[in-house]
């Protein structure tokens, strides 16, 4: 079939599809699972690189492993007996999601190496069409962007970078045939990735500079190896991994009121939190170095067992001067010092909850998502963009979170498109309203005035204009709520303008 683009691509495409998913991660995985169970299999995931999982497929550096307890980071229908410790390190998270791409056979549904960068919807024809980095063109009535908020790195525009006659890389783009035995190391960046890198590879680097710009609370994770006896309980007897996944939601959902501002139990977490500092950490001059100066949970609590002790190493040394330039052999510091090294590892981070990256969704009146976030982004109730038809956000804005698993708000967010695709005749499609959402939004973003996420700190969290995209304000159980059904005069259902749009 042919069709007007007006996108100047290749005007050939495939049949028409009732769901297009953009990213294999846990976000399209979980949607293509949930869609062959409510009976709907014309669908494909398109992902952009040859593998599935996301970032745990990109993020491959030493010591990486999930923040959330392993048995809560992982889909509720599938609960996993086998892992091999209370977080998960990442190759057991990757081998997860690859099973459960087999288990529920979700694997000849996705077509990797295709990136969708543009998406446009035709009203008259109530689909959408897609296109991707090739020319090559879909059509999908239902498009679901599981892309995710944390999958392009970070590059900070550091002065001289191009010039360093060493190797750097980005700790999400790891480069594996380089060997850092006997090097000196500069790893920029101090936060969630650089915590678990630097632990393991300081004892096999000649020296290793960590630069960091703001002081984390860092508290203690408390992993610890599951024993072959309580795996062999998990296996058989599955009500056990139940009770598990449950009881460790429940105690990280009572962690909430800790982000509440002028909070006892946030005092009092700060507290513990640099009292562990001080007691591991052997340098004295250290200790004012690691100590922020916000409260916690401005920023992300970090979690490491491993951390502090590695910072008492001979070898390592922790640099709070600003970064002003990348020589041809080093870092050059604010105060005219240079540290000479061999490699740098940027550890900072990813464009956090761009949400859209190179690519841009055009909805009715040829009206661009791009341009409709340009002074805010934001979505009814995570998921839905008012005139934006049959698209779809998982982790959308406002759906992150700083206390709990991802994963469960994954699996209300699909549970919740699922009803909204399921209310679809074969020639309509659903938009959300204007005035409900917007009215959805100034109440969350109303929320966020009595939580710490509002301190002054600098934190992936914040846009630059003081609003908060990325997080949800609220304990989880409110998003259940909120999430467990559709209200149907929230959203526009409308024919679309040619009844033969399905044939």
């Amino acid at each position: 079939m042919t069709i007007d683009t007006k996108s100047g691509g290749a005007k050939e495409t495939d049949d028409l599809l009732d769901v297009a998913i953009i990213g294999a991660g846990f976000s399209g995985i979980c949607m293509g699972v949930k869609l062959r169970a409510a009976g709907m299999t014309n669908f494909k995931i398109f992902e952009k690189t040859g593998g599935v999982s996301g970032t745990w497929s990109d993020n491959t550096y030493p010591g990486a492993a999930c923040d959330v307890p392993s048995h809560l980071y992982c889909y509720s229908f599938e609960p996993n007996p086998s892992w091999s410790r209370a977080f998960s390190p990442q190759p057991e998270i990757q081998a997860y999601a690859e099973r459960c791409v087999d288990k529920y056979g979700i694997r000849p549904h996705i077509q990797n190496h295709t990136e969708i960068c543009l998406a446009s919807f035709s009203e008259q024809k109530g689909a959408w069409l897609l296109t991707d980095s090739n020319g090559r063109n879909y059509r999908a009535r239902c498009v679901v962007n599981g892309v995710g908020g944390l999958n392009q790195p970070y590059i900070p525009d550091i002065p001289g970078l191009d010039k360093f006659e060493g190797t750097w890389f980005h700790s999400a783009r790891w480069n594996h045939e380089y060997d850092l035995t006997g090097k000196r190391v500069a790893v920029i960046g101090s936060a969630a990735s650089a915590i678990q890198i630097v632990p393991n590879i300081a004892h096999d680097v000649e020296r290793l500079f960590l630069f960091q710009r703001t002081a984390n609370y860092i508290v203690p994770r408390k992993d610890r190896v599951y024993s072959p006896r309580q795996k062999r309980i998990f296996r058989s007897f599955p009500f056990t991994l139940r009770l598990l996944r449950w009881w460790v939601f429940w105690r990280l959902n009572m962690h909430y009121p800790l982000f509440r501002q002028n909070s006892w139990l946030g005092d009092r977490a700060g507290k513990i939190a640099l009292r562990d500092m001080r007691r591991k950490i052997t340098d004295p001059k250290l200790h004012e170095k690691l100590t922020p100066k916000y409260p916690i949970g401005c920023k992300r609590i970090l979690l490491s067992d491993d951390f502090y002790p590695a910072l008492n190493r001979d070898n390592v040394d922790l640099v709070t001067e600003g970064v002003n330039a990348i020589t041809k052999d080093g870092v050059k510091l604010d105060d005219g010092s240079v540290k000479h090294v061999d490699a740098i590892i940027l550890a900072t981070g990813f464009k956090a909850f761009d949400f859209l990256h190179s690519l841009d969704f055009v909805g009715l009146a040829d009206r661009r998502l791009s341009q409709a976030w340009e002074h805010g982004k934001e979505a009814h109730r995570g998921v839905a963009v008012a005139g934006f038809p049959n698209l779809f956000f998982l982790l959308g804005p406002n759906t992150a979170l700083g206390h709990n698993s991802i994963i469960f708000m994954i699996e209300q967010q699909v549970n919740y498109i699922v009803k909204c695709i399921r209310k679809l005749g074969r020639n309509t499609y659903i938009d959300a309203k204007p005035s409900p959402m917007h009215a959805y939004n100034e109440r969350i973003q109303q929320a966020f005035k009595n939580t710490v996420w509002t301190a002054d700190c600098p934190s992936w969290y914040k846009a630059p204009d003081g609003r908060i995209p990325t997080l949800w304000p609220y304990n989880t159980v409110r998003y259940w709520r909120w999430m467990f059904k559709p209200k149907w005069s929230e959203y526009e259902i409308k024919p679309a303008g040619d009844a033969d749009a399905a044939s």
